[in-house]
This record gives structure tokens, C-alpha cells and sequence, in this order.
């Protein structure tokens, strides 16, 4: 994984930024630019206090935000939200001037982002497909991976920006990629977490704690990130604490499925773990992080063990 340096070279300098949606993800994003001396606008539809605080520069709509920012980032929940924010009564376009760039780091369908970068083009604004790949906690400390994907000459001039909030990029092409990329990242995951899991829910049964689990197995070949993220979820040292729940990851399952139908890939293993997240969530567990909704369905299908400590309520 490449690591950027964050510093530009003298010569350069730093374009007026504009943050769109401004929650966990969008606000960790804007507070790495901010620390790395950008000038920031930003906007949500809700609490601007907060980012004012910061030391950000609140806009009243997008378009507002489009007509001071070189380059705008958008972080939103869904399609709907990002046809609001480009194509709205007081959308980007409204104020759109050629050679802006917008970077696009939400987790949506292809085809949904390649309609608005025909859109954007028309305006002479260039699109970028760089979703994250990490949690808020993940991109608030600069470790959440961007998938760099686009034309070259906006991914070059971009460049300075990208290494202001995050110390990992990838660069993979042609627009889409990006997406292509996290949807293969989203998969692992899931099929990743719910192995971490059994391995916990089968060491538990014998006196392991989850950490003990997560150190000895990081030392060799089954190494895993999600062995380290999940441990202290599961063992109840870090109760409450979410690095990812059902419902997040659940809502962009049937984006993920239709990109694996569409290239003809067999994937039974994410098919697997699909079911065990929709179990979990039927079963009322939506809320919690993934590791503990695996351990809960685990926990309750698993047979009695002479060894196993009593179970702990989740």
C-alpha cells in the first residue's frame, strides 16, 4: 500500500476545498484537510456548528460551496442524495465552472456516477470514482485507503488534496475502477469478519480469549485486520463500540451482488456470509458491530462444551 507525504513542495499551492456531507466519514475528512492547512467550505443540511468550529467555513447550499471550491469532495449516503447535491434547485451545477473537480468517495453503483460524471463533463467539471475503503475511526487517524480512479490529468491535479486527508491512495484508472475496487474490498470483508468470528467463537470454547486469538494468528499465514478490529468487540473490552454494523454493510450488499452477477464471478463464500448478515438482522441484531452479530447467531447454533466458560451477554 502506497503511503503519501502529505507536504506539498513550495511551488504548489493549495486549492480551495469543499466538503459535501459532513457526517462521521465526510467530518473526519474535512478535519484531516483543515490539519493539513487547507481552506475549507463545507455543507450539510444540519448541525454546521460543529464544522464551523473546526475552523471550517459553512456554506448555505452546494452551489454556495461550488462557487469558492477548486475542488469539492462529496461524501453521501445514497444515489438520491448525490443527484440532490449535483442536479438540485441550488446543486453544484447551478454555480459549476470548468476545470472544478469533484471527488466522489461514496459507496454507490457504477452506473449511477458514471451518469453524473456525463453531467459534470458537460459543465467542464471533471468526476472522480475514490471511494474510501475504512471506517470513520480508520480515516480519522489518515489510515482509510482511497481508490483512485479517473481521467489522469484531474487525478494528478487532485493528487495535493488526496494527501491532505489520508496517508494511502491507490491509482487505478479508467473511472469506475475505484468502485470496482471496493466492492472487492466490501466483499472481503464480510467474508473475512464472519472467519475472524467463528475462529473467536470456536477459541472462546476452550478458555482463548478473543486477543490471545487475534495476537498468536496475526504472527502467521491466517493473519487478518478484522482478527485485530473485532477482538476487543467480542471479548467486551470495548462494549458498545461499532467499527461497522449490519445495517451499513447490508445496505450496499445488492450494489456489490449486481457488480459479481454482472462479470459472471461465483462467490460462495460472500454468498455465505450475505446469509448469515440477514439472519442477524431478522433475528434483531442490526444494531450491534458485525463481529458480535456473528458471535450471537454463532453462540446460539453452537453445541455445549465442557471446557467453554459461560457465555457472556452480548
Amino acid at each position: 500500500m502506497p503511503s503519501l507525504d502529505r507536504n506539498l513542495t513550495d511551488d504548489q499551492i493549495k486549492p480551495q476545498v469543499g466538503c459535501i456531507g459532513l457526517g462521521r466519514l465526510g467530518g473526519a475528512i474535512a478535519a484531516n484537510l483543515l490539519a493539513a492547512g487547507f481552506e475549507v467550505g463545507g455543507y450539510r443540511r444540519h448541525a454546521r456548528e460543529e464544522f464551523a468550529a473546526m475552523g471550517g467555513k459553512p456554506a448555505s447550499s452546494p452551489a454556495a460551496l461550488s462557487a469558492d471550491a477548486d475542488v469539492i469532495i462529496s461524501c453521501l449516503p445514497d444515489e438520491k442524495a448525490l443527484e440532490d447535491v449535483i442536479s438540485g434547485p441550488s446543486g453544484l451545477l447551478a454555480a459549476a465552472r470548468p476545470g472544478q473537480i469533484l471527488i466522489e468517495v461514496s459507496t454507490l453503483s457504477i452506473s449511477e456516477k458514471q451518469r453524473q460524471y456525463v453531467r459534470l463533463a458537460a459543465a467542464g467539471v471533471a468526476m472522480l470514482d475514490c471511494p474510501l475503503s475504512g471506517n470513520p475511526d480508520f480515516a480519522r487517524a489518515r489510515q482509510a485507503v482511497a481508490f483512485v480512479s479517473g481521467d489522469a490529468d484531474p487525478v494528478a491535479r487532485s493528487r495535493p488534496v488526496i494527501k491532505g486527508f489520508t496517508d494511502y491512495a491507490v491509482e487505478l484508472g479508467p473511472f469506475g475502477n475505484g468502485s470496482r475496487m471496493k466492492y472487492l474490498a466490501n466483499m472481503l470483508v464480510a467474508v473475512h469478519c464472519m472467519a475472524a468470528t467463528e475462529a473467536f467463537n470456536a477459541g472462546i470454547r476452550v478458555g482463548l480469549t478473543p486477543e490471545m486469538i487475534a495476537e498468536a494468528l496475526n504472527l502467521g499465514a491466517a493473519a487478518s485486520r478484522q482478527l485485530t478490529v473485532r477482538a476487543p468487540v467480542v471479548s467486551g473490552a470495548s462494549a458498545g463500540q461499532q467499527r461497522g454494523n449490519i445495517g451499513a454493510a447490508h445496505s450496499e450488499f445488492p450494489t456489490i451482488d449486481n457488480f459479481l452477477r454482472s462479470v459472471g464471478a461465483a462467490t460462495p463464500l460472500f454468498d455465505t456470509a450475505k446469509q448469515f448478515y440477514e439472519a442477524s438482522a431478522a433475528a434483531g441484531f442490526g444494531g450491534l458491530d458485525t463481529s458480535m452479530i456473528f458471535t450471537a447467531i454463532l453462540r446460539a447454533n453452537s453445541t455445549a462444551h465442557p471446557d467453554a466458560p459461560p457465555v457472556l451477554p452480548l
